[in-house]
């Protein structure tokens, strides 16, 4: 029973780290996406013989990608680090009861 548990409950924390690096992954994506449009060569134009530049850009689209890496990126370091730390908690919590079974049949054995 002990180990069934275990294994479901290290399963849905592993679930939990991929999901969060798979965000962070698309978020990551987003932003090298909103670094190429923000360093776009043809949105900038060159008037005459002076060295005015008048930058013109896409801002809805620029503004459109930033707001939906950042929702993603703070979704995808909450599972992760959640899942990372269900994992570590648990690994803790396991040890811990193990070592009091150890520590009751050694007192067992004692007796």
């Amino acid at each position: 029973m002990q180990w069934t548990a275990r294994q479901h409950f290290h399963h849905r924390s592993a679930l939990m780290q991929t999901w969060g690096a798979v965000l962070l992954l698309i978020a990551c994506a987003l932003w090298v996406w909103l670094g190429f449009l923000l360093a776009d060569p043809e949105d900038t134009y060159y008037y005459g013989g002076t060295s005015v530049y008048k930058v013109e850009s896409g801002v809805p689209k620029q503004l459109t990608l930033l707001g939906i890496s950042v929702p993603l990126s703070v979704l995808g370091t909450g599972l992760l680090v959640a899942g990372s730390v269900r994992r570590q908690t648990s690994a803790h919590v396991f040890e811990v009861i193990e070592m009091q079974k150890s520590e009751e049949r050694s007192r067992e054995k004692g007796k």
